[in-house]
């Protein structure tokens, strides 16, 4: 893995000037993994954020999904038009109108 402590420095940088009290961040590549906390995942309690620190994201869930669907959307691997069906085993009826 080559030198990240540039990365590190951006990092410690933005999260002072954002006030993030703390992050990970994991990059996977043929050159290995990267995975390292920053700052802290329970600020009043000191404890440190680490690259096994899980974080509660909320709502924030739906907006990965659609984004995602829609990248495979544009890469033609999937049809807005096609029912779920066709790529989720279980059987799926909405209630009232079409979505």
């Amino acid at each position: 893995m080559p030198d990240l402590s540039s990365l590190e420095e951006f990092i410690q940088r933005k999260m002072s000037l954002s006030k993030i009290p703390g992050l990970s961040i994991s990059l996977v590549s043929e050159r290995g993994i990267y995975s390292k906390g920053f700052g802290f995942r329970d600020v009043e309690k000191g404890l440190p954020a680490t690259n096994r620190t899980v974080y509660g994201i909320g709502s924030i869930t739906k907006s990965f999904t659609a984004l995602s669907v829609m990248k495979l959307v544009e890469e033609g691997r999937v049809s807005l038009e096609d029912e779920v069906s066709k790529y989720v085993p279980v059987d799926v009826r909405p209630l009232g109108e079409p979505i």
